[in-house]
């Protein structure tokens, strides 16, 4: 049995136990055909910048949504923000199976996966936040990422065959019934309600806030380097293995070791070790982006993404970890952890059309040449979550509100 320090047992609290499954189970679906919407739209025949559109139409309805659903959020407990979430995410893939017939759809699914992001990740950062403990926040957010690769390990494998066999149609709907199983673990732990002076002026002033300036930076930073390596990225895979369960092999063998790479990373970060972590991991995130653009053969692109799969786990877990370290030291965790969600979704309403006006006017080549080395100064803004680090989280605790 695994356990910490204290010899308490790593799974004795259960509501970290369903908490780790829901998530699990989401990354199985995500895995099954998330990975592949970008390629689904290629096969359709939209050109880059347009589907380039579809993400900036997610981010822009993010922010939408965010600020006229705040009284709603407001009155919803943890749980059922992520339980009404779900099927939001349902009507996303289904619809994504039919747009062939129903073109329109391209400019309504947005709106079903923004509110689906909106409420999910708001509930699941609010309930993390409040059961993880602070002592070891990076092994449980390790422990986190472990399971959720090692559950998802084979779907992009499976998906990719999937495709080949059934179609996305037949895909999109196997992985539209999976993600339906994932409400169920939500009924195994408590509700939690947010802060009651939950509102636009309580979340506007952290973007002000100076000892969290440095989070913000790295906030960008995440939010800019996350589009291309969620969207353009495995459409460049794509492009070159011409595959898709040759896609979905390579996707797999990048999850195994981010299995191991974050549980290990999860312990480091735990034991003084966070600021280097980020620190190294930028850099070395930055090094295997500014590598991609020169990729020719294929057995170098395996190579590389599993590299890079590598020092982005391992970037992920000491930076998310800080994440929620600072969710417990602020005075409102909810108002914060909203201030990101929105900071994430208005960069990316910035930097999504700039990479639309590439892919218009230049060639595809150098489209994905000039992302990768966006995403690779992008990466580089993490190391300013070091200066927070330093000034806000490793000072005293303060009461927290809302958890």
């Amino acid at each position: 049995m695994l356990t910490d320090k204290h010899h308490t047992p790593l799974f004795g609290n259960p509501e970290m136990g369903t908490l780790y499954l829901t998530l699990a189970i989401l990354a199985f679906a995500e895995g099954l055909i998330g990975v592949f919407v970008p390629i689904y739209f290629w096969n359709l025949g939209f050109p880059l910048w347009k589907i380039l559109l579809f993400y900036f139409l997610h981010s822009a309805w993010f922010l939408v949504f965010t600020f006229s659903l705040l009284p709603l959020i407001k009155k919803l407990s943890d749980k059922m923000m992520m339980f009404l979430s779900i099927p939001f995410l349902v009507l996303y893939f289904l619809g994504l199976g039919t747009m062939k017939t129903i073109p329109l759809l391209f400019f309504a699914l947005p709106i079903a996966s923004a509110i689906h992001g909106l409420l999910f990740n708001i509930g699941y950062h609010i309930d993390f936040s409040s059961v993880a403990h602070r002592e070891k926040l990076g092994k449980e957010v390790g422990m986190r990422s472990v399971l959720a690769s090692i559950l998802s390990l084979a779907a992009p494998f499976f998906g990719g065959v999937l495709i080949a066999a059934a179609g996305f149609q037949n895909t999109f709907f196997i992985g539209s019934a999976i993600l339906l199983i994932s409400v169920f673990p939500l009924f195994f732990f408590p509700n939690r309600n947010k802060s009651k002076n939950l509102s636009i002026h309580s979340i506007t002033p952290l973007f002000k806030e100076p000892e969290l300036f440095p989070f913000t930076i790295s906030g960008i930073g995440y939010a800019t380097e996350a589009i291309v390596r969620g969207a353009i990225w495995p459409l460049f895979i794509f492009i070159a293995i011409g595959n898709f369960k040759e896609f979905g092999t390579i996707i797999s063998l990048g999850l195994i070791v981010t299995a191991v790479v974050t549980y290990l990373v999860g312990y480091l970060a735990d034991y003084g070790k966070r600021r280097n972590v980020i620190t190294w991991t930028s850099i070395g995130n930055a090094v295997v982006w500014l590598i991609r653009p020169f990729i020719i053969l294929p057995p170098i692109l395996v190579g590389v993404h599993i590299g890079g799969n590598v020092v982005t786990s391992g970037l992920m877990v000491a930076w998310t970890s800080q994440y929620y370290k600072i969710t417990k030291t602020v005075s409102d965790a909810t108002a914060f952890i909203i201030s990101r969600e929105i900071l994430y979704n208005a960069a990316r309403v910035i930097f999504i059309p700039i990479l639309m006006i590439i892919a218009y006017y230049l060639p595809t080549n150098v489209f994905f040449s000039l992302s990768f080395v966006a995403a690779a100064f992008a990466s580089l803004l993490f190391i300013a979550a070091n200066e927070t680090h330093s000034h806000l989280v490793t000072g005293p605790t303060t009461p927290e509100h809302g958890n």
